[in-house]
This record gives structure tokens, C-alpha cells and sequence, in this order.
């Protein structure tokens, strides 16, 4: 009963303390707002404010707040990633913070890796933890747990063959999407398969193929959430021979280079 009792009071205490966290994180972003307006915020030194604070955050006891604590860290991500201004005078450097500490509070958060592999990748410049923390995150997630799992194999599969040159790995990863794909039963889950099998036939042939690094790019460019690296992506497609076609109703296609 005192047990109880010790568990429900420390649950009330978190709970009271993640609130004022927030309210706290909310009125500090809007202070800094009305700084900014005014040219006075010293954006290095909250950049260092933030990075102490999600250093503590990773010792801190959840309680059985997981799930609550990786949304709320997810939308503390969303909000610092979008800070342009501040962004462009310190970099994003804690993406890979942000993205350490979602994964560990809730390995399933699936949606929310798509954005974090991709930002901390290309914009933090870190594949290679890109690929570490996918390494530890997709041994507890399957395709019951989302149809989209699949996506993050062939994440880890870009960032082998773009930026790490782990063809080895790569062939794995895309192979991995294949079965997972499939598993979903349906004409979409199909079509992956074709073509993450198609980037594995692709790689056997020639591990330097602009082909695979095309339908890589590709795949960052499809799945980007920002324009500044649907910018990148294109650039890199064009740069390696291959075509990409917007439509008026912004569908985009991408045609493979001729010569591999």
C-alpha cells in the first residue's frame, strides 16, 4: 500500500514538474521571440543552455512517461529545427541529442525517425550515428508495429551507399525493406519490394552505380520535408545524370541516369 502510495505521489510530482517544464520552454522561446526582434539574442549561449539541458534530461528517471516524454521531446525538436535564424548562427549540432533521447524513450516512435534520420544526417552531417542509432532502434520495431517500417531500412540504406560507401551494409538494408514490405500484403508494400530489390541488383553489378545513388537521392528527395533539402536532393540527381520532373500537382518522377 505505501508502495502505492510512494509510486503515485513521485507520478504526480513528474507530472507537475514536466508541466512547469513546459510552461517554462514555452514563455523562454517566446522571451527569446521578442529578443530576436529586437537583435539581442545570443544564440551560441542558448545553444549551450540547450545542450546542457538535454544532457541532464538523458539522466533523468522516466517514470513510465516514456511515450509522453518522446512526444514532448519530438515537438521541443520540431520547434528547434524550424528556428531558422538561430539555425544558421549555430548550426544543428543537437539534432543528434534530440534524436538519442526520442529513441530512447520510445524505440517505436517510428514517424519521428523518418524527420530525425534525415536532419541529423544532412544537416547535423552525422550518418554514421544516423546509422548506429538505426542499428539499435529497428531490432524493436516490425512491420505489425507499422506498415511504414519498412522506410527505415531503406533510410539506413541511403546513408550507406551516399554517404558512408558501405555497399555490403547497403545491400542488406535494402534487402531487409524488400521482406518488410511485403509483409504489409498489399500493392504499395509490392512496389517497394521491386524497387529496393532493384537498388540491391543495382549494387551487385557495379557498387559505384549512379543508379543507386539516384533512386537514393530519390528517396530523400520523396520523402523530404523541407525545401532546402529537396534543393540538395535534385541537385544530386541532376549532378549524377538522372532527370527529375515536377508536376503541376507537385508529383515528382525521377528518371535514372542511361549510363551506369
Amino acid at each position: 500500500m505505501l508502495g502505492n502510495k510512494v509510486r503515485t505521489f513521485l507520478a504526480l510530482m513528474f507530472l507537475t514538474l514536466l508541466g512547469t517544464g513546459i510552461f517554462y520552454l514555452q514563455n523562454s522561446y517566446t522571451s527569446r521571440y521578442i529578443k530576436n526582434e529586437l537583435n539581442k539574442v545570443n544564440y551560441v549561449q542558448e545553444e549551450e543552455k540547450l545542450k546542457a539541458s538535454l544532457t541532464l534530461q538523458k539522466r533523468f528517471p522516466t517514470f513510465g512517461f516514456n511515450n509522453l516524454l518522446a512526444d514532448w521531446q519530438y515537438l521541443q525538436f520540431i520547434q528547434y529545427f524550424g528556428d531558422t535564424t538561430a539555425r544558421e548562427k549555430t548550426g544543428y549540432s543537437l539534432v543528434t541529442d534530440y534524436f538519442e533521447l526520442i529513441s530512447k524513450y520510445d524505440p517505436h516512435f517510428v514517424d519521428a525517425y523518418f524527420i530525425l534520420s534525415t536532419a541529423n544526417s544532412i544537416y547535423a552531417g552525422q550518418p554514421e550515428k544516423t546509422v548506429a542509432l538505426l542499428n539499435k532502434i529497428l531490432p524493436n520495431i516490425s512491420p505489425k508495429i507499422s506498415p511504414d517500417a519498412m522506410f527505415l531500412w531503406i533510410y539506413k540504406g541511403v546513408d550507406e551507399i551516399l554517404f558512408l560507401g558501405n555497399i555490403e551494409e547497403a545491400k542488406k538494408s535494402y534487402a531487409k525493406s524488400a521482406d518488410w514490405a511485403l509483409a504489409r500484403g498489399d500493392k504499395d508494400g509490392k512496389i517497394i519490394a521491386e524497387r529496393s530489390l532493384e537498388t540491391v541488383k543495382f549494387l551487385e553489378g557495379n557498387p559505384d552505380s549512379k543508379k543507386a545513388q539516384v533512386s537514393a537521392w530519390a528517396t530523400v528527395l520523396n520523402t523530404a520535408f523541407d525545401d532546402k533539402t529537396r534543393e540538395i536532393a535534385i541537385d544530386k540527381i541532376r549532378a549524377l545524370g538522372g532527370k527529375v520532373n515536377i508536376d503541376d500537382n507537385g508529383n515528382v518522377n525521377v528518371t535514372l541516369p542511361e549510363q551506369d
